[in-house]
Protein backbone atom coordinates (compact mmCIF):
# COMPACT_ATOMS: atom_id res chain seq x y z
CA UNK A 1 0.00 0.00 0.00
CA UNK A 2 1.40 3.18 -0.54
CA UNK A 3 1.96 5.74 1.77
CA UNK A 4 2.16 9.22 -1.24
CA UNK A 5 -0.63 11.12 -0.65
CA UNK A 6 -2.39 12.42 -3.97
CA UNK A 7 -1.76 16.23 -4.38
CA UNK A 8 -4.59 18.18 -5.19
CA UNK A 9 -4.60 21.34 -7.54
CA UNK A 10 -4.51 24.85 -5.57
CA UNK A 11 -8.37 26.44 -6.97
CA UNK A 12 -9.66 29.48 -6.76
CA UNK A 13 -12.41 27.66 -4.65
CA UNK A 14 -9.91 25.96 -2.43
CA UNK A 15 -8.99 29.25 -1.34
CA UNK A 16 -12.09 30.86 -0.70
CA UNK A 17 -12.87 28.08 1.68
CA UNK A 18 -9.86 28.91 3.39
CA UNK A 19 -10.17 32.70 3.64
CA UNK A 20 -14.29 31.67 4.64
CA UNK A 21 -12.76 29.15 7.40
CA UNK A 22 -10.52 31.70 8.86
CA UNK A 23 -12.79 34.61 8.80
CA UNK A 24 -15.73 32.57 10.83
CA UNK A 25 -13.23 30.91 13.29
CA UNK A 26 -10.86 32.41 15.88
CA UNK A 27 -7.73 31.13 18.34
CA UNK A 28 -10.67 29.64 20.66
CA UNK A 29 -9.48 28.02 23.81
CA UNK A 30 -6.18 27.67 22.63
CA UNK A 31 -3.20 27.72 25.62
CA UNK A 32 -0.54 30.46 25.37
CA UNK A 33 1.76 27.93 23.94
CA UNK A 34 -0.70 27.01 21.35
CA UNK A 35 -1.15 30.63 20.32
CA UNK A 36 2.44 30.77 19.80
CA UNK A 37 2.45 28.48 17.54
CA UNK A 38 -0.09 29.43 16.08
CA UNK A 39 1.23 32.85 14.74
CA UNK A 40 4.28 30.95 13.89
CA UNK A 41 2.04 28.68 11.12
CA UNK A 42 0.07 31.42 10.34
CA UNK A 43 3.21 33.62 8.88
CA UNK A 44 4.91 30.70 7.18
CA UNK A 45 1.26 30.34 5.85
CA UNK A 46 1.58 33.37 5.01
CA UNK A 47 4.84 32.92 2.91
CA UNK A 48 3.82 29.77 1.11
CA UNK A 49 0.86 31.61 -0.15
CA UNK A 50 2.90 34.55 -1.15
CA UNK A 51 4.99 31.47 -3.39
CA UNK A 52 1.81 30.16 -5.11
CA UNK A 53 0.89 33.55 -6.13
CA UNK A 54 4.49 33.97 -7.41
CA UNK A 55 4.14 30.87 -9.69
CA UNK A 56 0.57 31.61 -10.77
CA UNK A 57 2.05 34.87 -12.14
CA UNK A 58 4.86 33.06 -14.09
CA UNK A 59 1.94 30.70 -15.53
CA UNK A 60 -0.01 33.98 -16.53
CA UNK A 61 2.95 35.48 -17.89
CA UNK A 62 3.33 32.46 -19.92
CA UNK A 63 0.47 31.57 -20.93
CA UNK A 64 -0.16 35.06 -22.57
CA UNK A 65 3.31 35.52 -24.33
CA UNK A 66 2.65 32.20 -25.47
CA UNK A 67 -0.58 33.68 -27.21
CA UNK A 68 1.38 36.98 -28.16
CA UNK A 69 3.68 35.06 -30.11
CA UNK A 70 1.24 32.62 -31.79
CA UNK A 71 -0.64 35.53 -32.87
CA UNK A 72 2.67 37.60 -34.05
CA UNK A 73 3.52 38.14 -37.87
CA UNK A 74 5.91 35.49 -39.03
CA UNK A 75 7.96 38.36 -40.67
CA UNK A 76 8.19 40.38 -37.35
CA UNK A 77 11.87 41.51 -36.96
CA UNK A 78 13.44 40.90 -33.41
CA UNK A 79 13.28 44.51 -32.46
CA UNK A 80 9.41 44.22 -32.73
CA UNK A 81 9.39 40.94 -31.24
CA UNK A 82 11.21 42.17 -28.05
CA UNK A 83 8.84 45.86 -27.95
CA UNK A 84 5.77 43.05 -28.27
CA UNK A 85 6.53 40.98 -25.74
CA UNK A 86 8.02 44.03 -23.28
CA UNK A 87 4.09 45.20 -23.41
CA UNK A 88 2.77 41.94 -22.57
CA UNK A 89 5.08 41.85 -19.56
CA UNK A 90 3.50 45.22 -18.51
CA UNK A 91 0.52 44.23 -19.39
CA UNK A 92 0.43 41.12 -17.12
CA UNK A 93 2.11 43.50 -14.45
CA UNK A 94 -1.04 45.49 -14.42
CA UNK A 95 -3.41 42.84 -14.17
CA UNK A 96 -1.18 41.14 -11.18
CA UNK A 97 -1.75 45.17 -9.57
CA UNK A 98 -5.06 45.33 -9.77
CA UNK A 99 -5.67 41.52 -8.70
CA UNK A 100 -3.68 41.52 -6.01
CA UNK A 101 -5.22 45.41 -5.21
CA UNK A 102 -1.74 47.25 -5.54
CA UNK A 103 -0.07 50.11 -7.39
CA UNK A 104 1.04 48.94 -11.56
CA UNK A 105 4.80 49.33 -9.69
CA UNK A 106 4.11 47.40 -7.04
CA UNK A 107 2.37 44.65 -9.76
CA UNK A 108 5.41 45.09 -11.58
CA UNK A 109 7.53 44.33 -8.96
CA UNK A 110 5.73 41.42 -7.81
CA UNK A 111 6.05 39.83 -11.40
CA UNK A 112 9.87 40.48 -11.51
CA UNK A 113 10.24 38.61 -8.19
CA UNK A 114 8.01 35.48 -9.40
CA UNK A 115 10.32 35.31 -12.58
CA UNK A 116 13.43 35.79 -10.56
CA UNK A 117 12.24 32.68 -7.98
CA UNK A 118 11.53 30.39 -10.99
CA UNK A 119 14.44 30.84 -12.88
CA UNK A 120 17.43 32.60 -11.44
CA UNK A 121 16.70 32.35 -7.32
CA UNK A 122 15.51 28.53 -7.16
CA UNK A 123 16.67 28.01 -3.48
CA UNK A 124 15.31 31.26 -2.31
CA UNK A 125 11.59 30.40 -3.95
CA UNK A 126 11.95 26.88 -2.20
CA UNK A 127 12.74 29.09 0.77
CA UNK A 128 9.60 31.18 0.73
CA UNK A 129 7.31 27.70 -0.56
CA UNK A 130 8.48 26.04 2.87
CA UNK A 131 7.37 29.37 4.75
CA UNK A 132 11.06 29.82 5.73
CA UNK A 133 11.55 33.73 4.30
CA UNK A 134 8.91 35.97 3.78
CA UNK A 135 7.96 37.87 0.86
CA UNK A 136 9.80 40.87 1.79
CA UNK A 137 12.78 39.31 2.68
CA UNK A 138 13.20 36.91 -0.66
CA UNK A 139 12.01 40.74 -2.32
CA UNK A 140 14.83 42.33 -0.79
CA UNK A 141 17.59 39.72 -1.98
CA UNK A 142 16.01 40.00 -5.57
CA UNK A 143 16.57 43.58 -5.60
CA UNK A 144 20.49 43.22 -4.27
CA UNK A 145 21.33 41.02 -6.69
CA UNK A 146 19.25 42.05 -9.72
CA UNK A 147 21.94 43.43 -11.87
CA UNK A 148 23.98 40.16 -11.46
CA UNK A 149 23.65 37.84 -14.94
CA UNK A 150 22.09 34.56 -14.21
CA UNK A 151 25.00 32.65 -13.66
CA UNK A 152 26.32 34.69 -11.06
CA UNK A 153 22.72 35.13 -9.60
CA UNK A 154 22.31 31.14 -9.00
CA UNK A 155 26.03 31.69 -7.45
CA UNK A 156 24.41 34.08 -4.97
CA UNK A 157 21.46 31.94 -4.47
CA UNK A 158 23.40 29.02 -3.44
CA UNK A 159 25.55 30.93 -1.31
CA UNK A 160 23.00 32.62 0.62
CA UNK A 161 20.48 29.36 1.21
CA UNK A 162 21.64 29.06 4.80
CA UNK A 163 20.98 32.34 5.58
CA UNK A 164 17.74 32.72 4.46
CA UNK A 165 15.80 31.51 7.74
CA UNK A 166 18.09 32.69 10.39
CA UNK A 167 18.66 36.70 8.95
CA UNK A 168 16.03 39.42 9.26
CA UNK A 169 15.52 41.83 6.41
CA UNK A 170 18.61 44.36 7.03
CA UNK A 171 20.76 42.12 7.95
CA UNK A 172 20.09 39.29 4.82
CA UNK A 173 20.35 42.44 2.30
CA UNK A 174 23.22 43.40 3.54
CA UNK A 175 24.68 39.73 3.04
CA UNK A 176 22.85 39.95 -0.54
CA UNK A 177 24.74 42.82 -1.64
CA UNK A 178 28.10 42.02 0.12
CA UNK A 179 27.58 38.69 -1.90
CA UNK A 180 27.24 40.33 -5.06
CA UNK A 181 29.51 42.64 -4.73
CA UNK A 182 32.07 40.14 -4.47
CA UNK A 183 30.89 38.07 -7.20
CA UNK A 184 30.53 40.83 -9.61
CA UNK A 185 32.54 43.93 -8.34
CA UNK A 186 33.36 45.65 -12.13
CA UNK A 187 29.95 45.95 -12.52
CA UNK A 188 28.95 46.84 -9.08
CA UNK A 189 31.08 50.24 -9.51
CA UNK A 190 29.78 50.91 -12.57
CA UNK A 191 26.14 50.51 -10.96
CA UNK A 192 27.43 52.89 -8.20
CA UNK A 193 28.78 55.66 -10.85
CA UNK A 194 25.21 55.64 -12.75
CA UNK A 195 23.20 55.60 -9.67
CA UNK A 196 23.89 59.48 -9.43
CA UNK A 197 21.65 60.18 -12.10
CA UNK A 198 18.62 58.31 -10.53
CA UNK A 199 18.59 61.23 -7.98
CA UNK A 200 15.71 63.30 -6.77
CA UNK A 201 13.30 65.05 -4.57
CA UNK A 202 9.46 63.92 -3.90
CA UNK A 203 6.88 64.58 -1.45
CA UNK A 204 4.31 62.56 0.38
CA UNK A 205 1.66 62.95 2.47
CA UNK A 206 1.95 62.56 6.31
CA UNK A 207 -0.18 62.23 9.54
CA UNK A 208 -1.85 65.37 10.91
CA UNK A 209 -1.34 67.43 7.60
CA UNK A 210 2.26 66.96 7.45
CA UNK A 211 4.21 65.51 4.55
CA UNK A 212 7.22 63.93 4.07
CA UNK A 213 10.23 65.36 1.91
CA UNK A 214 12.44 63.05 0.81
CA UNK A 215 15.24 63.87 -0.85
CA UNK A 216 17.49 60.88 -2.82
CA UNK A 217 21.46 62.23 -2.99
CA UNK A 218 24.43 60.54 -3.64
CA UNK A 219 25.74 59.33 -0.26
CA UNK A 220 28.81 62.63 -0.19
CA UNK A 221 25.47 64.85 -0.62
CA UNK A 222 23.77 63.57 1.89
CA UNK A 223 25.90 63.22 4.53
CA UNK A 224 27.07 66.73 3.79
CA UNK A 225 23.60 68.34 4.01
CA UNK A 226 22.40 66.36 7.21
CA UNK A 227 25.86 67.38 8.48
CA UNK A 228 25.19 70.72 7.85
CA UNK A 229 22.27 70.78 9.73
CA UNK A 230 23.45 69.06 12.94
CA UNK A 231 26.39 72.17 12.71
CA UNK A 232 23.30 74.25 12.46
CA UNK A 233 21.77 72.60 15.43
CA UNK A 234 24.36 72.74 17.45
CA UNK A 235 25.21 76.46 17.18
CA UNK A 236 21.60 77.17 18.02
CA UNK A 237 21.74 75.22 20.79
CA UNK A 238 24.79 76.83 22.24
CA UNK A 239 22.64 79.57 21.77
CA UNK A 240 20.05 78.67 24.40
CA UNK A 241 17.49 77.92 21.36
CA UNK A 242 14.65 76.02 23.04
CA UNK A 243 13.23 74.14 20.28
CA UNK A 244 14.20 70.43 19.76
CA UNK A 245 17.20 69.00 17.40
CA UNK A 246 14.73 67.88 14.63
CA UNK A 247 12.94 71.07 14.71
CA UNK A 248 15.80 73.20 14.18
CA UNK A 249 17.11 71.54 11.56
CA UNK A 250 13.49 71.07 9.81
CA UNK A 251 13.29 74.90 10.14
CA UNK A 252 16.76 75.59 8.67
CA UNK A 253 16.38 73.04 5.93
CA UNK A 254 13.15 75.09 4.51
CA UNK A 255 14.49 78.44 5.28
CA UNK A 256 17.77 77.66 2.95
CA UNK A 257 15.93 76.05 0.14
CA UNK A 258 12.93 79.43 0.37
CA UNK A 259 15.59 81.89 1.44
CA UNK A 260 12.98 82.80 3.91
CA UNK A 261 14.68 83.35 7.31
CA UNK A 262 13.87 80.48 9.72
CA UNK A 263 12.03 81.31 13.18
CA UNK A 264 14.77 82.09 15.84
CA UNK A 265 12.26 79.97 18.38
CA UNK A 266 8.94 78.66 18.97
CA UNK A 267 7.50 81.46 21.18
CA UNK A 268 4.40 80.29 21.76
CA UNK A 269 3.09 76.69 23.08
CA UNK A 270 0.82 74.66 20.97
CA UNK A 271 -2.38 75.35 22.04
CA UNK A 272 -5.08 73.20 23.17
CA UNK A 273 -7.96 74.97 21.34
CA UNK A 274 -7.87 73.01 18.00
CA UNK A 275 -9.66 76.27 16.52
CA UNK A 276 -6.54 78.76 17.34
CA UNK A 277 -4.85 77.64 14.47
CA UNK A 278 -2.54 81.36 14.28
CA UNK A 279 0.55 79.85 15.92
CA UNK A 280 0.57 77.25 12.46
CA UNK A 281 3.24 78.42 9.74
CA UNK A 282 1.57 80.20 6.29
CA UNK A 283 3.23 80.35 3.31
CA UNK A 284 6.52 82.53 3.33
CA UNK A 285 6.44 86.00 2.65
CA UNK A 286 7.71 86.62 -1.10
CA UNK A 287 6.60 82.92 -2.27
CA UNK A 288 3.66 82.74 -5.09
CA UNK A 289 1.61 79.44 -4.73
CA UNK A 290 -1.39 78.28 -6.11
CA UNK A 291 -3.01 75.76 -3.64
CA UNK A 292 -5.62 73.77 -5.51
CA UNK A 293 -8.11 73.24 -2.98
CA UNK A 294 -11.30 71.41 -3.36
CA UNK A 295 -13.72 72.79 -1.02
CA UNK A 296 -17.54 74.59 -0.73
CA UNK A 297 -18.20 77.92 -1.05
CA UNK A 298 -19.27 77.76 3.47
CA UNK A 299 -15.88 76.16 4.05
CA UNK A 300 -13.65 79.29 2.23
CA UNK A 301 -16.13 81.87 3.54
CA UNK A 302 -18.79 80.81 6.06
CA UNK A 303 -16.77 79.22 8.77
CA UNK A 304 -18.00 75.79 7.77
CA UNK A 305 -16.43 72.65 9.42
CA UNK A 306 -16.24 70.70 5.82
CA UNK A 307 -12.66 69.90 5.36
CA UNK A 308 -11.14 70.86 2.67
CA UNK A 309 -8.58 68.38 -0.30
CA UNK A 310 -5.40 69.71 -1.13
CA UNK A 311 -5.00 68.20 -4.13
CA UNK A 312 -1.65 65.59 -3.94
CA UNK A 313 -1.42 65.47 -0.59
CA UNK A 314 -5.43 64.95 0.82
CA UNK A 315 -7.81 65.78 3.51
CA UNK A 316 -7.03 69.36 5.97
CA UNK A 317 -9.12 70.92 8.59
CA UNK A 318 -11.22 73.47 6.99
CA UNK A 319 -9.69 76.19 9.46
CA UNK A 320 -6.13 75.16 8.21
CA UNK A 321 -7.90 75.74 4.62
CA UNK A 322 -8.99 79.31 5.54
CA UNK A 323 -5.52 79.45 7.60
CA UNK A 324 -3.44 79.30 4.52
CA UNK A 325 -5.59 81.58 2.45
CA UNK A 326 -6.02 84.19 4.39
CA UNK A 327 -2.60 84.85 6.81
CA UNK A 328 -0.69 84.82 3.76
CA UNK A 329 1.55 87.74 3.63
CA UNK A 330 0.42 90.45 1.95
CA UNK A 331 4.10 89.90 -0.49
CA UNK A 332 3.05 86.50 -1.12
CA UNK A 333 0.23 85.72 -3.88
CA UNK A 334 -2.25 82.84 -2.88
CA UNK A 335 -4.70 81.42 -5.91
CA UNK A 336 -7.66 78.69 -4.96
CA UNK A 337 -9.13 76.99 -7.54
CA UNK A 338 -12.83 75.96 -6.50
CA UNK A 339 -14.16 73.08 -7.91
CA UNK A 340 -18.65 73.25 -7.96
CA UNK A 341 -20.77 70.23 -7.57
CA UNK A 342 -24.01 69.89 -9.24
CA UNK A 343 -27.13 68.27 -7.03
CA UNK A 344 -26.29 64.74 -7.68
CA UNK A 345 -22.71 65.73 -5.75
CA UNK A 346 -20.26 65.53 -8.53
CA UNK A 347 -17.99 67.86 -9.77
CA UNK A 348 -19.01 69.48 -12.92
CA UNK A 349 -17.85 71.58 -15.49
CA UNK A 350 -18.47 72.77 -19.39
CA UNK A 351 -16.18 73.02 -22.18
CA UNK A 352 -16.71 72.55 -26.12
CA UNK A 353 -15.47 69.16 -27.50
CA UNK A 354 -11.72 69.21 -28.93
CA UNK A 355 -9.21 66.91 -29.61
CA UNK A 356 -7.33 67.28 -26.29
CA UNK A 357 -8.53 68.67 -23.11
CA UNK A 358 -7.53 72.00 -22.66
CA UNK A 359 -5.18 73.23 -19.94
CA UNK A 360 -7.45 74.32 -17.05
CA UNK A 361 -9.41 71.38 -18.29
CA UNK A 362 -6.77 68.74 -17.27
CA UNK A 363 -6.14 71.08 -14.21
CA UNK A 364 -9.82 70.22 -13.14
CA UNK A 365 -9.10 66.26 -13.81
CA UNK A 366 -6.55 66.48 -11.83
CA UNK A 367 -8.77 68.14 -9.02
CA UNK A 368 -11.35 65.81 -9.23
CA UNK A 369 -9.43 62.52 -9.16
CA UNK A 370 -6.54 63.63 -7.34
CA UNK A 371 -4.45 60.50 -8.19
CA UNK A 372 -4.34 57.79 -10.76
CA UNK A 373 -7.80 56.80 -11.36
CA UNK A 374 -6.81 53.00 -11.44
CA UNK A 375 -7.59 51.48 -8.89
CA UNK A 376 -5.21 51.18 -5.93
CA UNK A 377 -2.64 53.23 -8.14
CA UNK A 378 -1.76 56.38 -5.70
CA UNK A 379 0.74 57.85 -9.00
CA UNK A 380 0.47 61.43 -9.46
CA UNK A 381 -2.15 62.15 -12.77
CA UNK A 382 0.29 62.75 -15.78
CA UNK A 383 -2.41 62.35 -18.72
CA UNK A 384 -5.47 63.20 -18.92
CA UNK A 385 -7.39 60.29 -20.95
CA UNK A 386 -10.45 59.40 -22.66
CA UNK A 387 -12.51 56.98 -21.18
CA UNK A 388 -13.82 55.90 -24.72
CA UNK A 389 -10.65 56.61 -26.85
CA UNK A 390 -11.11 59.83 -29.21
CA UNK A 391 -9.89 57.34 -32.27
CA UNK A 392 -13.26 55.40 -31.34
CA UNK A 393 -15.37 58.80 -31.39
CA UNK A 394 -15.02 59.40 -27.86
CA UNK A 395 -16.14 63.07 -27.14
CA UNK A 396 -13.55 65.39 -25.37
CA UNK A 397 -16.00 65.72 -22.34
CA UNK A 398 -14.78 66.04 -18.67
CA UNK A 399 -17.65 63.41 -18.47
CA UNK A 400 -15.32 61.23 -20.78
CA UNK A 401 -12.05 62.15 -18.61
CA UNK A 402 -10.45 60.90 -16.21
CA UNK A 403 -6.68 61.32 -15.03
CA UNK A 404 -4.04 58.54 -15.42
CA UNK A 405 -0.38 58.25 -14.31
CA UNK A 406 1.69 57.63 -17.80
CA UNK A 407 2.28 53.96 -17.03
CA UNK A 408 -1.50 53.23 -16.87
CA UNK A 409 -2.49 55.45 -19.45
CA UNK A 410 -0.13 52.97 -21.78
CA UNK A 411 -1.06 50.00 -20.20
CA UNK A 412 -4.94 51.09 -21.11
CA UNK A 413 -3.89 50.68 -24.87
CA UNK A 414 -2.53 46.86 -25.06
CA UNK A 415 -4.63 44.12 -26.47
CA UNK A 416 -7.75 43.04 -24.58
CA UNK A 417 -7.24 46.18 -22.05
CA UNK A 418 -10.82 48.07 -22.70
CA UNK A 419 -12.60 51.25 -20.04
CA UNK A 420 -16.27 51.65 -20.37
CA UNK A 421 -19.04 53.96 -18.34
CA UNK A 422 -18.15 57.90 -17.56
CA UNK A 423 -15.69 60.07 -15.52
CA UNK A 424 -18.40 59.27 -12.66
CA UNK A 425 -17.71 55.50 -13.19
CA UNK A 426 -15.61 53.35 -15.33
CA UNK A 427 -14.89 50.37 -15.23
CA UNK A 428 -11.80 48.46 -16.31
CA UNK A 429 -12.01 45.52 -18.30
CA UNK A 430 -8.59 43.08 -18.42
CA UNK A 431 -7.55 40.69 -20.89
CA UNK A 432 -8.94 38.15 -19.07
CA UNK A 433 -12.19 39.56 -18.19
CA UNK A 434 -12.15 40.43 -14.66
CA UNK A 435 -13.50 43.97 -14.37
CA UNK A 436 -12.81 46.54 -12.01
CA UNK A 437 -14.75 49.53 -10.90
CA UNK A 438 -13.60 52.96 -10.63
CA UNK A 439 -14.95 56.34 -9.39
CA UNK A 440 -13.03 59.51 -8.27
CA UNK A 441 -13.09 60.46 -4.70
CA UNK A 442 -16.14 62.25 -2.91
CA UNK A 443 -15.78 65.97 -3.17
CA UNK A 444 -16.36 68.12 -0.10
CA UNK A 445 -20.18 69.10 0.57
CA UNK A 446 -21.14 71.76 3.30
CA UNK A 447 -24.84 71.00 4.78
CA UNK A 448 -27.42 72.59 3.11
CA UNK A 449 -27.86 76.34 4.04
CA UNK A 450 -30.40 77.13 6.62
CA UNK A 451 -31.71 80.36 5.13
CA UNK A 452 -30.01 82.31 7.98
CA UNK A 453 -28.80 85.35 7.25
CA UNK A 454 -26.31 85.31 10.24
CA UNK A 455 -22.66 85.48 8.99
CA UNK A 456 -21.02 84.79 12.50
CA UNK A 457 -18.60 81.69 11.81
CA UNK A 458 -20.11 80.64 15.25
CA UNK A 459 -23.05 79.49 13.88
CA UNK A 460 -21.45 77.31 11.30
CA UNK A 461 -18.94 75.37 12.85
CA UNK A 462 -16.71 74.83 15.94
CA UNK A 463 -12.92 75.44 13.66
CA UNK A 464 -13.30 79.51 13.89
CA UNK A 465 -16.35 79.24 17.17
CA UNK A 466 -17.00 82.99 17.94
CA UNK A 467 -15.11 84.53 15.55
CA UNK A 468 -16.94 87.02 13.10
CA UNK A 469 -16.20 86.57 9.73
CA UNK A 470 -14.06 89.05 8.51
CA UNK A 471 -15.26 92.61 6.95
CA UNK A 472 -13.54 92.01 3.39
CA UNK A 473 -15.03 88.48 3.29
CA UNK A 474 -18.93 89.07 3.84
CA UNK A 475 -19.61 90.52 0.15
CA UNK A 476 -18.47 87.35 -0.81
CA UNK A 477 -20.05 84.80 1.26
CA UNK A 478 -23.72 87.08 0.48
CA UNK A 479 -22.20 86.40 -2.70
CA UNK A 480 -21.73 83.00 -3.04
CA UNK A 481 -25.22 82.58 -1.74
CA UNK A 482 -26.35 84.48 -4.82
CA UNK A 483 -24.39 81.84 -6.86
CA UNK A 484 -22.59 85.05 -8.39
CA UNK A 485 -18.36 84.94 -9.12
CA UNK A 486 -16.60 87.45 -7.42
CA UNK A 487 -12.86 88.18 -6.27
CA UNK A 488 -11.61 88.32 -3.16
CA UNK A 489 -8.79 89.99 -1.49
CA UNK A 490 -5.74 90.91 -3.51
CA UNK A 491 -3.76 88.00 -2.07
CA UNK A 492 -6.26 85.22 -2.61
CA UNK A 493 -8.48 84.53 -5.72
CA UNK A 494 -11.84 82.14 -6.03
Amino acid sequence: MSNTLTQQPVTPAVVTAWVDQFATTGPHGLGEHDLVELITGLERLKAAAAAVQARSTTALLDSQLTASDSAASPNESGDAAKRRRLAVRRSVGAQVALARRVSPHQGGRHLGLAVALRDELPKLGAALRRGAVSEWRATLVARETAYLNPDLRRAADHELAGSYAGLGDRALAAEATRIAYRLDPKQAVARNAKAHHDRRVSLRPAPDCMTYLTALLPVVQGVAVIAALQRHADTVFAAGDERGRGQVMADELVARVTAVAAPAADTVEASDDAADMSDLPTVPAGVDLTINLVMTDRTLLDGDTEPAVIVGHGPIPASLARHLIRQAPESSRVFVRRLFQDPTGQLTHADPRRRRFAFLDRQFLIARDQTCRTPWCDAPIRHADHIQPHTDQGPTLLDNGQGLCARCNLTKDHDGWHTDGTGAAAVIITPTGHEYRSVPPTPPRSAEWDGTDSLEAGSAGAADAGRPVPQADQALVLAARRGSRQLGRGKWQV
